[in-house]
């Protein structure tokens, strides 16, 4: 079981782990979340909670870890639409949209994207050129339409910092 870890700085100046706790497992987990950009680092309460939203509060940003397994690929396009409507998503694609695109996870968001793979193998989708990604591989992604596709039968799991952007 991964653990999260916070540190910050105590009331009387010392340095120490404030928050210390099992992350639950999912396929997406929030690790911190930021309000507003520069961060106000005074707040020592957890921001997260258990259901996240798609997309970071306008001028913050979310650190989260995503698992992706290769059960996505029975997505459809209509579970694509509402679970987009489920996550707030600020952009929703349409159900004609994904019913021709390459693949229904395909999605955009208001966001400058930071990802990093940690385990597995897993193809980042765009509407042209498509790349597959392995442990140790970056993708920046700078808010434009895009999804992913895992084919392996071991899950990809995927740290990311989706920071608040204008478009």
């Amino acid at each position: 079981m991964a653990r999260r870890y916070v540190m910050a700085t105590r009331e009387d100046g010392l340095s120490d782990v404030i928050i210390e706790n099992e992350v639950t497992q999912g396929s997406v987990v929030d690790l911190w979340i930021n309000r507003e950009t520069p961060a106000d680092i005074s707040l020592h309460a957890d921001p997260t909670h258990p259901v996240p939203d798609h997309e970071p509060p306008d001028g913050g940003a979310i650190f989260r870890v995503v698992t992706f397994t290769k059960e996505m690929n029975a997505l459809t396009a209509e579970m694509a639409v509402a679970m987009h409507q489920q996550l707030k998503s600020v952009h929703v694609p349409t159900l004609e949209y994904l019913k021709a695109a390459k693949h229904p996870s395909m999605h955009k968001t208001d966001t400058l994207n930071y990802f990093v793979v940690v385990s597995g193998r897993i193809w980042a989708l765009s509407e042209d050129k498509d790349v597959l990604l392995e442990p140790g591989d970056y993708i920046i992604q700078h808010g434009c339409m895009h999804g992913w596709r895992v084919e392996s039968d071991e899950p990809a799991v995927i740290a990311a910092v989706l920071i608040d952007a204008k478009i």
